[in-house]
């Protein structure tokens, strides 16, 4: 089978942005930019201008765009290794969890020190660095934590350096999709992740083919959303099928989303054991074991009790029973589906009851319970968990969500099957009316006889 390639026709949104550095950074020609007719539209050495935007995005051309383009005083090992020791420098549990490690081959600053970038991925890096603030800082985070997760598998000097390659690139894929997707705070519908779950894809392709690095760098771009139980994307990859650096880099991205956040290591230690099975244990006991070498007792600061965090738990339960029932009733009901719909529904289901157990493991069941009491205790630990556990459960309902929603987009009458089984995971506006209070919560006898 043929591996795809990347077109030679320029995404329009990788072109503004090369178009907005040039405004503040000189990006000029490696070689000649030729169109596939063989018109010269750029000379080499000459300065890539706002005018030739248009030039550029008209014509499909010979070679990739990104081949043929660098930037003078672009992002490079000295500015990567910069942000690493800022990063070293302010934040304890980094330093917490690669100190677990420390011991196990190459340092990681030396392999970041070590590592090659061509001029397409000093471009992408480049870019990524004018994107704002915390972007660079955001790879470099994940490529050291990549590392230090790679360390913790005990994996070869080379798959420990792809690890920090592949954690270094991982979001390449972005900077061609559209901007309007990836504001911050963005809150994307199940279909619009259509246009985010490429990222992985189009970050693979990118390195394949614009560097001469292993295969196992790009594989383990693609990877970085994967999970070990299946509920990744793109590809919902499981097990074995996944590589070591892929595995590393997976976590290491989730955990750099929550290690500037209050009590970090706590939270980074909720998140993983939230859903077992969706990363491996190794990674799990990376993090256990920098928390033991916290200090002791520090205790979690109480925050002002709020009854109407009971209102948002009540309706995340009813949203997760009232998913199930949709789903069970959909296999009940004797109409014509096909094959893979009933599989989707099969296997949905089964996520949908391993957060139901989630929800009980974690104890938010008990705030189900009508004067529960929970509120006058003096446990900033347990208010703590009961945050973290309430936004880790929902945002998984909404994976789910997103799930149905990709694998149903190319067949109608398969989406219009699932739209109020997809409503009620994603919590939209949709399902308001399924998810109103109920006086007593649904069935928890019952489901508290079954997680057991």
């Amino acid at each position: 089978m043929q591996r795809p390639s990347l077109s030679t026709s320029v995404n329009q949104h990788y072109l503004n942005k090369l178009m907005n550095l040039s405004e503040v950074m000189d990006v000029a020609a490696s070689e000649d930019i030729v169109d596939v007719r063989g018109m010269k539209l750029v000379a080499k050495g000459a300065r890539l201008t706002r005018a030739q935007q248009d030039t550029l995005g008209g014509h499909k051309l010979k070679k990739t765009l990104e081949s043929s383009l660098s930037a003078v005083g672009g992002a490079d090992n000295g500015l990567i290794l910069a942000t690493a020791r800022r990063i070293l420098d302010t934040s304890v549990p980094i330093n917490r969890i690669l100190g677990r490690n420390a011991g196990r081959g190459i340092s990681p600053q030396t392999l970041l020190a070590n590592m090659h970038f061509g001029h397409a991925m000093r471009m992408m890096l480049t870019l990524t660095d004018r994107d704002g603030p915390q972007a660079l800082e955001h790879s470099v985070t994940v490529s050291l934590l990549a590392i230090g997760m790679a360390k913790k598998l005990q994996l070869s000097n080379d798959d420990q350096m792809a690890a920090g390659l592949a954690g270094m690139l991982h979001d390449i894929g972005e900077l061609y999709i559209d901007p309007a997707y990836l504001k911050p705070g963005k809150r994307l519908l199940p279909h619009e992740w259509a246009h985010m779950v490429v990222h992985p894809r189009i970050g693979q392709m990118l390195i394949s083919e614009l560097e001469t690095y292993p295969a196992s760098v790009a594989r383990a771009v693609s990877e970085h959303h994967e999970r070990l139980d299946g509920t990744g994307y793109p590809r919902q990859s499981a097990g074995g099928m996944i590589s070591g650096p892929g595995l590393a880099v997976s976590v290491a991205e989730m955990l750099a989303g929550v290690l500037h956040k209050d009590y970090p290591l706590e939270r980074a230690e909720l998140a993983l054991k939230i859903i077992p099975g969706e990363h491996p244990h190794h990674f799990l006991s990376a993090i256990s074991g920098a928390l033991r070498t916290q200090p002791a007792n520090t205790p979690i600061a109480l925050s002002r009790p709020d009854e109407s965090d009971d209102v948002a738990i009540t309706r995340l339960w009813w949203r997760i029973a009232d998913s199930l029932e949709s789903g069970q009733q959909m296999l009940r009901d004797d109409i014509d589906r096909s094959p893979r719909v009933w599989a989707l529904i099969q296997r949905t289901l089964a996520r949908i009851r391993n957060i139901e157990r989630a929800f009980i493991s974690t104890g938010l069941d008990a705030y189900l319970k009508n004067n529960h009491g929970l509120h006058e205790l003096d446990d900033g630990t347990l208010q703590f968990e009961k945050a973290v556990a309430t936004r880790e459960i929902t945002w998984r309902l909404r994976d789910i969500a997103r799930d149905l929603a990709l694998n149903t987009a190319d067949v109608p009458t398969d989406r219009a099957m699932l739209a109020e089984l997809i409503g009620l995971l994603d919590g939209g506006a949709s399902e308001a009316a399924a998810l109103q209070v109920r006086a007593q919560p649904p069935g928890l006898p019952q489901v508290q006889a079954r997680a057991a």
